[in-house]
Parts: C-alpha cells; sequence; structure tokens
C-alpha cells in the first residue's frame, strides 16, 4: 500500500529531471522506488547516490560480500523493492542461490566460503540481537579485515536507509515482480 505517491520525472523541474536521469541511469534505467521520495530533497537524493555509487565502485571488500549484506538487509526490513533489485545482483557477483533462498526463507545457509559465513553470522547477530560478540567480530575481521567490516557495515546502512523508505513509505515491488516475503 503505498501512503507517499512517487513523484514522476514530469513533476520536477528541467535541473531536478537531469538528476532524476542521472540517478536512474545506473539503478534500472527508471525513475522509481525510493529515489522517487529521495527527490523530494534533490541535495540528499545527489549525496546519496553518490554514496551509493561508491559501495558499486569505490570499496575494497568484494562484491559479493557487500550484497550479501545488502540482501541481509533488505530482509530484515522485509523491503520487497530492495530484495528484488539486489539478490539478482548478489548471484551475479557470486552468492549461490541455496544462499539467496535460505535468507529470503529465513532458514540458516550453508556456505562454502568462510567469508560470506562470516558476513552472514555478523548481520545476523547485528539484527537479530542488536549487539556483537567478540567471537562474530573476530570472525569478520579475519575474513574481511578491520577497513572490509567498516566498508559491508556502511554498505549495508546504506541500504538500511533504503530499506526505511521503502517499508514507510509503502513502495511495492518492481513493476512485474511479486513481494518475495508473501
Amino acid at each position: 500500500m503505498a501512503r507517499m505517491p512517487e513523484l514522476k520525472l514530469e513533476d520536477l523541474d528541467e535541473n531536478n529531471r537531469k538528476l532524476a536521469e542521472r540517478i536512474s541511469a545506473t539503478r534500472g534505467g527508471e525513475f522509481q522506488g525510493p529515489w522517487t521520495h529521495m527527490m523530494r530533497n534533490p541535495e540528499l537524493a545527489a549525496r546519496a547516490a553518490n554514496y551509493s555509487d561508491f559501495f558499486r565502485d569505490g570499496v575494497a571488500v568484494p562484491r559479493k560480500l557487500a550484497l550479501l549484506g545488502v540482501i541481509m538487509t533488505a530482509r530484515h526490513w522485509n523491503a520487497g523493492y530492495v530484495w528484488n533489485a539486489q539478490a539478482p545482483q548478489a548471484k551475479a557477483a557470486g552468492v549461490a542461490d541455496g544462499v539467496i533462498e535460505a535468507i529470503r526463507t529465513k532458514t540458516i545457509p550453508v556456505f562454502a566460503d568462510p567469508a560470506e559465513k562470516a558476513v552472514y553470522e555478523l548481520f545476523s547477530q547485528l539484527y537479530g540481537t542488536q549487539s556483537m560478540s567478540d567471537t562474530v567480530y573476530a570472525a569478520a575481521e579475519k575474513a574481511l579485515g578491520p577497513t572490509g567490516v567498516v566498508e559491508v557495515l556502511n554498505v549495508a546502512g546504506f541500504y538500511s536507509i533504503v530499506a526505511s523508505i521503502v517499508v514507510t513509505t509503502g513502495v511495492a515491488p518492481r513493476p512485474g515482480q511479486s513481494d518475495p516475503f508473501a
């Protein structure tokens, strides 16, 4: 149920329309979802897009590990729009289908990669208990290094913002896609 109508490109002045088109160009080509709400404050949207772009191009942590944190965040928030956008990217980056499906269905995945298991346990504990044991943290730091831990937390933190917009404003899953958590 949409609580806030999504802005359309035609609702924006020329400068903001160009910004929305630039943001959309690297996010599936469509101006939709949480970005239509962020554009209510174009400076916020521009800064959020730059932050998001940095996660795609500027972090050292392997993409599959960052995206594992993202899909865990989408699942934590029950944000179907975010899941539908990011789960295929996680798969393309090397996260196994079985891991993705286990996260979607809230079952414990089996990992071949110890780094993926460390990221999974990091976010499972963080989202499950809002705390972090020394053991889980040490495993994450061993797998990712201190910089990687900070990077993956920032990536997932950004997607917590996006997911909170999706859930609060009632953004439906992407057009033509069903709710993955229904």
